[in-house]
């Protein structure tokens, strides 16, 4: 059994971004979407936001995104 390609980042970054006043998407559409539990994309999108994203972003959306991303988890 092979694992499941790793989501693209920026692809996570945009998701989060279009549905952030939304507390970033509902979990069904996530798993659908990106092939995991939100719990896993919300720990994948924390780890790239806490690194160096491949995206410019305004620090305030950035925190947006984590402080959702704290409350899922």
């Amino acid at each position: 059994m092979t694992a499941a390609p790793a989501p693209n980042p920026a692809r996570m970054v945009e998701f989060a971004l279009r549905w952030s006043a939304y507390g970033c998407g509902p979990a069904d559409e996530i798993e659908h979407r990106f092939g995991m539990s939100s719990a896993e994309y919300f720990r994948r999108l924390t780890e790239h936001l806490d690194g160096n994203p491949s995206m410019p972003l305004r620090p305030e959306a950035v925190e947006a995104m984590k402080a959702v991303a704290r409350k899922r988890l």
